[in-house]
């Protein structure tokens, strides 16, 4: 694969080891992630905020399974947020989910390991079209893996987040009744698990796109004014780092069509 290209906010964001210590909690509020013991996951998590995606997985990779929440969420912003070619981005989300699948295997009480594993699979699923991937058994997979990341961390706003966003858009696309009989997917399930993960990280502009978009997909034109105050709220974010200024950017982006 081509080299990625750089996020565009980087320069803003030039953390030290020092600082992304001293703000774990705060950087870390949406995916539970626990302070690495190891200087080389560290450094790799400081990559990543300060926006340097490609070199954050590399040296997340590097440092072993302590660095591979580092990794996969590297890949996942640059995949999700940069990326513009739908095909690299599949190829991105593979390469999450073989290493997420081989993480959950050898240290299954990993929390990060199950979460990145469902994530990966819902995102490909999104990319080959989330009917398709309801027949193929996917969103099965997608809702174990990540029921078994929350069992693990039930604070981890990101899985909350992105089941929740997936199980709207079962229902978006194959309607409520096919996708309770295949998937077991209700919109009351979906809005709880999207509305925990705005409690659990109130301020995420990542969070507030996805209950955004759930809304608008679950309830149409009735919910349209409340997904437009969220994603008013989101384009107002000040960015924790680099990543969440995408986040922000695509807010404003989105409000500006």
């Amino acid at each position: 694969m081509k080299a990625w290209l750089p996020c565009p906010h980087a320069a803003d964001y030039p953390l030290d080891d020092a600082q992304v210590r001293a703000q774990w909690a705060r950087l870390h509020a949406l995916d539970a992630e626990p302070l690495p013991k190891s200087d080389a996951a560290l450094h790799a998590w400081t990559l990543f905020h300060s926006g340097q995606f490609e070199a954050a997985e590399t040296a997340g990779v590097e440092a072993g399974w302590a660095g591979m929440g580092a990794a996969n969420r590297a890949t996942a912003a640059y995949a999700e947020l940069i990326e513009p070619h739908e095909t690299a981005r599949m190829d991105l989300y593979r390469r999450i989910h073989a290493r997420a699948s081989l993480h959950a295997l050898l240290r299954p009480g990993d929390a990060s390991a199950w979460y990145w594993l469902g994530y990966a699979l819902a995102r490909y699923a999104q990319g080959i079209h989330v009917a398709r991937a309801l027949a193929q058994g996917l969103g099965a997979q997608v809702r174990a893996a990540l029921e078994t990341a929350l069992a693990l961390a039930p604070r981890h706003a990101f899985a909350h987040a992105t089941l929740g966003t997936f199980q709207a858009e079962a229902i978006d696309k194959v309607g409520p009744l096919v996708a309770t009989m295949t998937y077991g997917a209700r919109a009351d399930t979906a809005m709880k698990h999207l509305r925990e993960a705005q409690r659990l990280a109130p301020d995420s502009a990542a969070v507030m796109l996805d209950l955004a978009g759930a809304l608008v997909m679950l309830e149409g034109e009735a919910r349209l004014e409340e997904a437009t105050r969220l994603q008013e709220q989101a384009a107002q974010v000040q960015a924790r780092d680099a990543a969440e200024r995408l986040w922000v950017e695509l807010a404003r982006t989105s409000l500006s069509l």
